[in-house]
């Protein structure tokens, strides 16, 4: 996906978090977040998309934009604030533009765009669910959120864990193909049709949602050694 896609997804999955707060009860249990509420799922996704238009606001020499440290009784109003300050803040930088970020290979904006979206898209779907109506994470952006997931154990190996040689097959409804190897010293990840001890087939929002420790909303196929998914949360330990 372009910078200007990821951009327009934080914006587009803002919205239908903000429309899902507003609907939600604030003290409600997030099911996908059990230590957390509605309100500090808000609270979580407000205050790391505001952190990031500070950063964006740094790297161009922007005044940072000012917003309350606190959530309020408007969950959603204080969301849609924020997230619209980040969407300007990353509209006023390109892609390129030389940011700090937490991956010592990719100090650019267009990292931040990503996180965002993908970050984003996974808790709309937390608030969703917590109100009964959770829908699928479109299909480019889900597919672009998996080959994240391989960038983000690249670029934190300290705060993932370690496999012992298990390996995953995703094939998605869509084309897409995946086969990751879970070493000792870090994830192998092939781009090809391959057997592995555990086979998921479904969706590729659905195979997502999956690596992330959400529950799918279609059917998902499963072929094999059914532990192999409790090793993939061993080692993918992020949101």
């Amino acid at each position: 996906m372009e910078y200007a896609e990821h951009v327009d997804a934080v914006e587009r999955e803002t919205s239908a978090f903000a429309r899902a707060l507003m609907r939600a009860d604030a003290d409600a249990q997030v099911p996908t977040c059990p230590d957390w509420t509605v309100r500090d799922l808000a609270k979580h996704v407000g205050g790391v998309q505001g952190f990031w238009a500070h950063v964006l606001a740094e790297g161009t020499g922007r005044p940072k934009p000012a917003f309350d440290a606190e959530p309020g009784p408007a969950a959603g109003l204080w969301v849609v604030q924020i997230g619209g300050l980040l969407v300007n803040e990353l509209k006023a930088a390109t892609g390129d533009t030389t940011v700090w970020t937490w991956d010592p290979s990719d100090q650019s904006a267009a990292f931040v765009a990503r996180r965002m979206a993908h970050e984003t898209a996974v808790h709309r779907f937390d608030a969703q669910l917590a109100i009964g109506k959770p829908e699928p994470i479109e299909a480019a952006l889900a597919a672009d959120g998996i080959e994240e997931i391989f960038a983000m154990c690249a670029a934190a190996p300290d705060r993932m864990g370690r496999g012992e040689g298990q390996t995953l097959h995703l094939h998605s409804a869509e084309g897409n193909e995946w086969l990751i190897a879970m070493n000792p010293d870090g994830l192998e990840v092939r781009r090809e049709h391959a057997k592995g001890d555990l086979a998921l087939r479904g969706a590729v929002s659905d195979l997502e949602l999956l690596l992330y420790a959400r529950p799918p909303i279609g059917d998902v196929e499963r072929l094999g050694d059914e532990p192999v998914l409790d090793a993939w949360y061993h080692v993918f330990k992020f949101g």
